[in-house]
């Protein structure tokens, strides 16, 4: 019967032999017996002590462990690939949003670098619960905006969520949802972002329940993003007290940033005509 010793001798021994490759031009360096990698001449072995006898254990070439870093940083960004496409399709309601970016962007977006820098502190924005509302005249680029800062934090691989307030009733008044899970949903993300705020429906239900969105959010302690077409001196000094409720509210969670440019629908429909016209009127 073989002993213990033995065992370990011939295991040894196949190893070493396993690790001599011809097809790749290894060899046997004649200064230290070891196996030596025929492309990067470096050793594919070292001498360590096991059980009080020096034996030859495989490690890696240069150019295998070049090629392991290699395939690791492959792994790594094939994941984060996988992760940033799932975190974008659970972010979106409109697939028109992916590609409301920063870099797409035609240069006329207002209030650009505020955007870029709420991205860049996010950290200290998500610690302090500083949240933004963005307000203006109808297309004006806020959603733009808050689709960009989306799109970005979802690069770094930060949960949001961009919804519409009307969606959100409309489920509310789901009788299949659970309105609990619901909303703790929404505040499983990092940022909420709500497209179109206002008061749609000016009723008991709608109120109540646009009041709870945002009360959950400040109390999870989660900022929140909206975009409104409500003028700050409306949402600052309204007299009906279910809306100052809401609006005091969210005032306490997020800072303004007030639209003032031309509507980039009208410049889109004037540039359209514009084309138009001179195909219309050509050869007259």
């Amino acid at each position: 019967m073989e002993t213990t010793r033995e065992l370990f001798d011939k295991v040894f021994e196949n190893m070493e032999k396993n690790m001599l490759n011809e097809e790749n031009g290894d060899y046997v360096n004649n200064e230290d017996g070891l196996v030596y990698c025929g492309k990067c001449h470096t050793a594919k072995q070292q001498m360590v002590n096991v059980g009080g006898v020096l034996r030859k254990i495989p490690k890696n070439c240069d150019c295998r462990s070049k090629e392991m870093e290699k395939d690791r940083k492959e792994m790594e960004e094939f994941e984060h690939s996988m992760r940033i496409n799932r975190l974008k399709s659970m972010a979106f309601d409109d697939d028109l949003m992916y590609k409301q970016t920063f870099e797409q962007e035609d240069g006329s977006l207002e209030h650009k670098q505020a955007g870029l820098n709420y991205v860049k502190h996010f950290e200290d924005m998500e610690k302090e619960n500083i949240g933004l509302i963005l307000a203006g005249a109808v297309g004006t680029g806020k959603t733009y905006l808050a689709s960009s800062i989306a799109n970005a934090l979802i690069e770094k691989g930060i949960s949001v969520r961009m919804t519409n307030f009307g969606m959100i009733l409309n489920d509310m008044m789901n009788l299949q949802i659970d309105k609990n899970m619901y909303i703790k949903n929404l505040n499983s993300n990092r940022l909420l972002i709500i497209d179109d705020f206002g008061i749609q429906r000016d009723t008991s239900f709608a109120l109540e329940h646009i009041f709870n969105i945002i009360d959950s959010r400040y109390r999870a302690n989660k900022p929140i993003i909206v975009t409104t077409n409500l003028s700050i001196s409306h949402l600052m000094n309204t007299t009906d007290l279910k809306e100052k409720r809401i609006y005091s509210r969210l005032l306490e969670m997020a800072t303004p940033i007030i639209f003032n440019g031309e509507s980039h629908r009208i410049k889109t429909m004037r540039e359209k005509a514009m084309a138009a016209n001179l195909i219309l009127m050509e050869g007259r």
